[in-house]
């Protein structure tokens, strides 16, 4: 019987971390210098859509640790 995959260690097997555009908040600040009076309102996270989250870069967003295969080719050559 195969042995389940150990959880990631980055996402803790949730397969999903904080944005790291807004860290989490889904909202950044957004200061326009251009419109008087100046100032600063929020607006949603263009990487997140205003989850809050992204995928975790090590599991890919499945929430398992998988060993990387590695593959070692050799060539004959004449």
């Amino acid at each position: 019987p195969k042995r389940p995959d150990p959880p990631c260690t980055i996402c803790k097997g949730t397969g999903t971390i904080n944005c790291r555009n807004c860290f989490g908040r889904g909202r950044i600040n957004h200061v326009d210098l251009a419109v008087l009076p100046k100032g600063e309102w929020p607006q949603w996270c263009q990487i997140c859509g205003g989850s809050g989250l992204d995928y975790c870069h090590r599991c890919h967003g499945t929430g398992e640790y998988r060993e990387p295969m590695g593959f070692h080719f050799t060539v004959n050559r004449k």
